[in-house]
């Protein structure tokens, strides 16, 4: 019990690092006089919410921590790791693995909160494999769309007995994404269009037909603090996915241009044609284009506010339209799981 009493009551001067991730995350931090990576990498790749009520996913999360020189699995590592949501907390508890890697698998049911289930050490009463299994945390998790913070802070590595020093103890907020599925039914010019939307950062809002753009629109909300995302550690990055049937009044042989709040962002659009019934048109907004959207919008804002005009409320807003001079689909596959990363 004083073990456990002394690695709670931290002081707190930790080293981060973070970003804002898809299915997989790299974190630096420094550790003492050492480097340290955090892998964060969640398996499937492709987790959604339609996925996970249909097909019962079980995504599992591979936690390793690293020396970044050496590429060598650091030992006797035990992590603290909080999961939230929007700024609430969904779960916080104790893990330890003998051999650095940590796998914990989510079952996500419609429970009051979560529970964890692993074999307890004796010495630090942190969950542990279960055998060849992994930990299992259960409960109210990845059951909506959006981007998940993990925050990650490591306790002790080489020795289990030996706790790191306060001011050495790396802490890592990475996050990862469930894709949150929608399907909607627009009226246009008198005939039911069906159209799925796959959000990767955050759960979207009001769908809807703007029949003076011929364009498919909706709102998803959004943080737009500058220093956040500059913050080098950040890789923000957003994806989303607009399944357009063909042929219908939205779908286009030539293209697709896309706008977000106004601002024209059809480089960023890669559209997959390989589907005979469907377009797939995603929207891949890397950190430069994410701030630029974020400058626009705070200018936009101060310049409200200026004037004592109502602000505008903190959401990013999507647009797409069939275009003959837009980005033109391919008539291949993509590579789905090459998607889900930044483009380099």
């Amino acid at each position: 019990m004083l073990l456990i009493t002394s690695l709670i009551s931290y002081a707190f001067t930790f080293n981060t690092a973070f970003g804002d991730g898809l299915f997989m995350e790299h974190l630096v931090a420094s550790m003492g006089d050492r480097q340290a990576n955090l892998l964060i990498k969640m398996s499937p790749p492709v987790v959604t919410t339609d996925l996970i009520q249909k097909q019962s996913q079980k995504p599992e999360i591979l936690f390793r921590l690293y020396d970044s020189k050496t590429n060598q699995t650091f030992k006797e590592v035990t992590y603290y790791i909080t999961i939230e949501k929007n700024g609430k907390q969904l779960m916080s508890n104790w893990f330890y693995d003998p051999n650095g890697d940590l796998n914990l698998q989510m079952q996500p049911r419609n429970t009051s909160q979560i529970t964890v289930a692993g074999d307890l050490d004796p010495i630090l009463n942190a969950y542990t494999s279960q055998g060849s299994g992994p930990v299992v945390a259960s409960g109210p998790i990845f059951l909506e769309g959006g981007l998940y913070n993990f925050i990650v802070r490591i306790v002790t590595v080489d020795f289990v007995k030996t706790i790191l020093p306060d001011n050495e103890q790396p802490v890592f907020d990475g996050g990862l994404s469930i894709g949150s599925y929608h399907n909607e039914s627009l009226d246009v010019r008198g005939t039911a269009v069906p159209v799925e939307i796959l959000s990767y950062y955050d759960k979207i809002n009001d769908i809807a037909y703007d029949s003076s753009l011929n364009a498919i629109s909706f709102d998803m909300p959004f943080d737009y603090d500058v220093s956040r995302l500059n913050d080098t550690d950040n890789n923000v990055y957003i994806h989303q996915e607009v399944f357009v049937p063909r042929p219908s009044a939205l779908s286009s042989s030539g293209g697709y241009t896309g706008f977000v709040n106004g601002m024209d962002v059809t480089n960023n659009l890669v559209v997959d044609g390989s589907n005979e019934t469907k377009d797939v048109v995603h929207f891949m907004l890397t950190k430069p284009i994410i701030l630029q959207i974020a400058n626009q919008y705070n200018q936009t804002s101060a310049d409200a506010a200026a004037d004592n005009s109502s602000s505008t409320s903190s959401i990013m807003n999507f647009s797409l339209i069939p275009s003959e001079t837009g980005s033109k689909s391919t008539e291949t596959p993509m590579d789905h799981m090459a998607m889900m990363m930044p483009p380099q």
